[in-house]
Order: C-alpha cells, then structure tokens, then sequence
C-alpha cells in the first residue's frame, strides 16, 4: 500500500496565531496536507514523536545583514540552529554602487550557498543614483527597499526629496518602504558634541542618540508615506517615544508596521557599561521603561513583528568608541530570547509569539500562508520546540564568527531541537544538516498582505 505521508510528526502541541491544540502534523512532497489527531504512523514512511513539546511554523527572521563576519551561507547555517527556517537579508548598495548589481549579486551567491529558503530587501546608501533602478530591481522579485535617515556624515543618508521620491515610485508599483529612521543631522552634532576629544565615553552614547530623534524621524517617514500612499514598514523600533507616531498612524488606518528585536526587549542601556563597544547598537538599547512599552506595544498589535537585526561585526574593545561599528550577533538566539522575555514572564502569549516570529512577518512581506503557518498545503516549515529544555547562552555554544553574546552566561527555559523546510530535515538534535544551496529564493510581494493579527 502506498504510504500517505512522508513525514509524520505526533504528539506534539501545534502552536499558529490563532490557537494551540494537540495534532499530529503530516507531510507530504514538501507540504503539510493535515494536521489533526489521531493521524496513523502505518500510512507514513516515517514518524518523528514530538510527546510534550511544542511544534511551532518556521521562525521568518526579515532582518539579516549577510555582509558582515557572517556572509550568507554562515547566517543561515547560525539561523538554523535557533529554530529559523526563512530569512530576508538586506543587499546594500554603497556609495557609487548599482542597486540593481548588489541586490543580482546577493541572489546568485545565496541561492548556490543559502541553507535556508530567503528573501531579499534593498539597501540604498546612494539614493540619488540608486533610486531610479529601484523598478529594475523590482523585476528580480524585491519589492521592499530600505532607506536611511541617519549616517549623515558618511554621505549615506536619504534626504527627503528621494525618500519621497522613491515611495512615489514604491507605490505606484505595489512596493513597501523601509526606513531607519533616526534624525541623522541632530545625531552627527551630538555625536561630535559628546563621542569626540579626550573625554569622550561610551556612557555618552545614548545621549547622542535619544529617543525624540528616533520619534521624529518616524514621524517624518509617515507623513511622506501618506503623501504617496506607500506602505512603510520602520525596523528596530527601540522606544517609548517611537511607538507615538506609528500608533497614530494606525489609528488612521494608514498601512504602517513596526518592528523590535530582542536585544530592545531583553536588555537595558545599562550593557553599554557592561560591554562597552559589543552593545553599541543604532538605534541604541534604551532604558527599562522603553523595553516595557515595547512589550506592551508588541502584545496589544502597535508592534507587529520580532526580527534579529543580526549585524556581527568585528569590533576593538579597547580602541575608540566612535568608530566601532553598529551591530551584534543575534540570529541564533531570536526564538529562545523571545519566548524566555515574553512567554515564560508572562508579557506575551505562545499564540502572540508566533504570530510575531512567523505570522505577521509572512503576511507582510506577502509570503502567507505558504509560510508562516501550519496548515494543510502551507509549506511543511516547523520546529520542535521544548519548553522544558533549559539552556545556558554562552560565546563558545553560539555559531556566529563573531565570537561574542550580548546574552553571555544568561540560562533560558526552552529552546529548538529540531526543525524541518518543506519537510526535510534542518536541525536535528541540536545539529543542522541543511547543506548549502538547499535554500530557495521567495519572491516578496507585500501588495498582498493581508490583515495583520493583533
């Protein structure tokens, strides 16, 4: 008799953003075609048992910078081993670059080496010559680009006649902006008034940075978006301040997402004292009062999305502060850090977990319900999760070249210990066994985003 499925998983509790319930999950040609209890393991030619722990849909990570100490490859090989199974990195084009060579060149080399299926943004740090080739780049399947208002002095920033410009053209062609949205003029004259000459300390880095500066960037970004009719998408929310305009926004039913990342939610300005250059971050770990709003903002729907930001970067501990780059490694701990700050202290629910971490992510990005959900013909992407399992986060049990973690020596209750893409095998106890080019390329398509769960 011909087996029904290839892949049976049983026992389990599966965990999507609408509910958790007891069922068994089975797969067949690279596809879920049920999940319901009771599934017989005689119809399948293998059963993998997942008695008391959770099976949760592929974490999305849409904030992956591969250009660092980790190149493509190796961010999807460190992705792997914390429960991820889709990534969307971000192909910059610097200054005098083509975007449309970059963003070509990134889908070559991570279609041949990617482990993991992925996505691409654009990144423009040359908006004046770059912005014209966004229609050119939308034809390679990247319909989302990111702009920058800060990095003033370096010549990257995006002034508001391209912004403007650009999601004018965003708009008209069914795009999403994305903008890092930090008042780059004001932030150049603090860091010059406080991160320069012999008094100069990392203790002064987030007075160079504060939080109306972030506010009023988004603010700006919204009102041009609105302008345009574009959809604009502002990555790292970091404050209590930032969180204002987006909820304004919204309340005008303007199409305008929010995302934070653990570090924010995790960790206070006081690991700037801790580790000195390591956390130095753009835009900056803030105070505990702006990690709490952000986890209020996350539960009650203001902040729809939980990304990585991973940017590993070699940095000199002892050299000067100022120019040490932005960035830390973060990949490999979204899903445990995530659930350890949200589900186990009781700020968000296993549902909202998901639905931050997988859900919301593909339906913005126009990827659901082939990602980013566990349901009969969605891709067979999931990880076995156990709750149970506690585990030390530690620089020497971490796969990111950069050698280092802002979460050194901190225990968590949970963690992945297997996971599964389009029902082959990724990680398997604690290993991954992806081999690179195994990944393929998703097309993004946020015109078809549909109603974002709160």
């Amino acid at each position: 008799m011909e087996k029904k499925f290839d892949l049976l998983i049983t026992g389990g509790q599966v965990v999507t953003g609408e509910s958790i319930r007891l069922a068994d999950i089975g797969i067949q040609e690279g596809k879920i075609t049920a999940v319901e209890p009771g599934l017989s393991e005689k119809e399948s030619k293998q059963t993998i048992k997942a008695n008391g722990k959770y099976i949760l849909p592929g974490i999305i990570d849409v904030h992956v910078h591969p250009v660092y100490l980790d190149d493509v490859e190796h961010s999807s090989r460190v992705a792997a081993y914390g429960g991820t199974t889709t990534l969307l990195h971000f192909a910059y084009a610097k200054k005098g670059e083509s975007l449309v060579e970059k963003v070509s060149e990134m889908l070559e080399d991570a279609s041949r080496r990617s482990l993991l299926d992925f996505g691409l943004h654009g990144g423009l740090f040359d908006a004046p010559i770059q912005v014209p080739e966004i229609p050119a780049v939308m034809e390679l399947g990247v319909k989302t680009f990111k702009f920058f208002l800060t990095y003033l002095k370096q010549g990257w920033y995006t002034d508001d006649y391209q912004l403007i410009k650009a999601m004018d053209i965003l708009a008209e062609r069914e795009g999403m902006a994305m903008v890092h949205a930090e008042n780059g003029g004001g932030i150049d004259f603090l860091e010059d008034k406080y991160l320069k000459g012999p008094f100069a300390s990392a203790r002064y880095f987030n007075i160079s940075r504060p939080a109306a500066l972030e506010e009023e960037a988004i603010f700006r970004s919204i009102c041009l978006a609105e302008i345009t009719h574009c959809p604009l998408y502002i990555p790292h929310v970091t404050s209590a301040r930032a969180l204002r305009p987006i909820r304004n926004a919204q309340a005008e039913d303007l199409p305008v997402f929010g995302e934070t990342c653990p570090q924010y939610l995790n960790l206070t300005q006081d690991i700037i004292d801790q580790r000195g250059a390591l956390a130095k971050i753009g835009p900056p770990i803030r105070t505990a009062e702006d990690q709490k709003a952000l986890w209020t903002a996350l539960k009650d729907g203001t902040l729809q999305v939980v990304a990585s930001d991973h940017a590993p970067k070699s940095k000199d501990i002892y050299g000067d502060f100022l120019t040490q780059g932005f960035g830390s490694p973060q990949i490999e701990t979204l899903l445990p850090m995530t659930y350890e700050g949200g589900v186990n202290k009781g700020r968000i629910s296993l549902v909202r977990l998901v639905q931050v971490l997988c859900e919301n992510p593909a339906r913005i990005f126009g990827l659901y319900p082939t990602k980013g959900t566990l349901l009969p013909g969605s891709d067979a992407d999931l990880v076995i999760f156990n709750s149970n399992r506690e585990f030390t986060i530690r620089s020497e049990n971490q796969h990111s070249k950069v050698g280092y973690t802002l979460y050194e020596g901190q225990t968590v209750l949970g963690w992945p210990e297997r996971s599964f893409q389009r029902g082959q095998p990724v990680l398997m106890d604690g290993e991954v066994v992806s081999t690179p080019g195994s990944g393929k390329f998703l097309k993004t398509n946020p015109a078809k985003m549909e109603l974002v769960v709160a």
